[in-house]
């Protein structure tokens, strides 16, 4: 057999990696601050009203995207045949079996969120209202390493054995090759602004308890494409997300806070997925002292619906994340600053690393 024939049986093998997607599907995330909102915000004075402006800067570094199993998620490369030249009879070709090939998944993203609200003076039932908008900008980068072993080649004993070892070594380089393209495909940078979020709740507070219920929308205002490499946006789809969030101060030094939120979110009209809705619990607890307000929090969020329509399946995300802050007041300027860290300790379809954040937020 001529070593060009070699070389095209090899690349024909090879085409059935061409439509193994990598990482689509929404991106292994889900429309939630995974990094905690409960801070030292608990012992804020009950009182505050009028405008307000707010900012936080969050680094996340990714270390892995899980699987169903929380290691490192896996995607099944279909098996083949690979055609012989003429006049090789299609019943002598050589077959592969299926294979699968873990990605493995690291990269950082940095985002700035800016956010203005209003509380009003006037009370209604008992607490004010309060309206907002968040906007984020942020810097994705992903790298998408694919890894698998070249599955064996099952011949006919009819193929005399030079031919065999020949076309074996093509086929294994194109193989590689192409699990290798499936990673550089999603490999990639983007910069831009995100999903707008836009807020509404009732608050009430007196000297020891403080309510917090409302709901957010968040449009889907950051570039997305269900086309291979990372995205800014989320998603072309809706996203409504009711929450509701009790604090408490055992005394004036100890307070506890929970919060609970759901989102319910409609169909991507880019890809048709439908990512399941989902739910969250963040709890905290923390102790205020003369320098500031330490305190440790976690974070529970999962989906309690199927995806439809995704590549991955079923794809339940589910996430769990633990970590701790500080909340101090910026010198003559009054102005809250917190400090905050969360790590995931266990996840499923999900992005798994570490979450930080330095926020603030001042009243006019």
């Amino acid at each position: 057999m001529k070593q060009w024939e070699i070389k095209t049986v090899a690349l024909a093998g090879a085409m059935a990696l061409a439509n193994v997607p990598a990482l689509a599907a929404e991106g292994f995330e889900i429309r939630y601050n995974l990094t905690g909102s409960l801070g030292g915000e608990i012992f804020a004075p009950p009182n505050q009203t009028g405008w307000a402006f707010g900012a936080a800067a969050t680094a996340v570094r990714i270390d892995k995207v899980t699987g169903g199993d929380g290691r490192n998620i896996t995607r099944t490369v279909p098996g083949g045949t690979v055609p012989l030249p003429a006049p090789v009879p299609a019943a002598l070709y050589p077959t592969y079996s299926e294979n699968v090939a873990t990605l493995d998944a690291t990269g950082p993203m940095d985002l700035v969120n800016f956010g203005v609200g209003y509380v009003t003076s006037d009370q209604y039932g008992g607490g004010r209202l309060a309206f907002g908008i968040n906007l984020p900008y942020g810097h994705k980068q992903q790298t998408i390493v694919a890894n698998a072993a070249t599955p064996g080649l099952q011949w006919s004993p009819a193929i005399p054995a030079a031919t065999q070892a020949a076309v074996a070594a093509q086929f294994s380089n194109q193989y590689q090759a192409g699990i290798a393209a499936q990673g550089s495909a999603e490999t990639g940078s983007v910069k831009g602004f995100g999903d707008t979020e836009l807020q509404g709740g009732w608050l009430y507070a007196d000297s020891k308890l403080r309510v917090v219920g409302g709901a957010s929308l968040i449009l889907p205002t950051g570039k997305y494409s269900s086309s291979p490499g990372p995205d800014i946006g989320t998603g072309n789809f809706f996203t409504f997300r009711p929450a509701i969030q009790v604090a408490y101060l055992l005394t004036p030094e100890i307070g506890l806070a929970a919060k609970v939120t759901l989102g319910l979110n409609t169909r991507n009209s880019d890809n048709e997925l439908r990512s399941g809705n989902w739910a969250g619990l963040e709890l905290a607890a923390a102790c205020k002292t003369a320098i500031g307000v330490f305190g440790v929090h976690a974070i529970h969020a999962q989906q309690y619906q199927d995806d439809r329509n995704n590549v991955w399946g079923a794809s339940r995300f589910r996430s769990t994340n633990a970590g701790a802050f500080f909340t101090t007041l910026v010198p003559g300027l009054n102005v809250p600053f917190t400090v905050q860290y969360m790590r995931t300790v266990s996840s499923r379809y999900a992005k798994h690393g570490d979450f930080f954040q330095v926020r603030l937020i001042k009243f006019f």
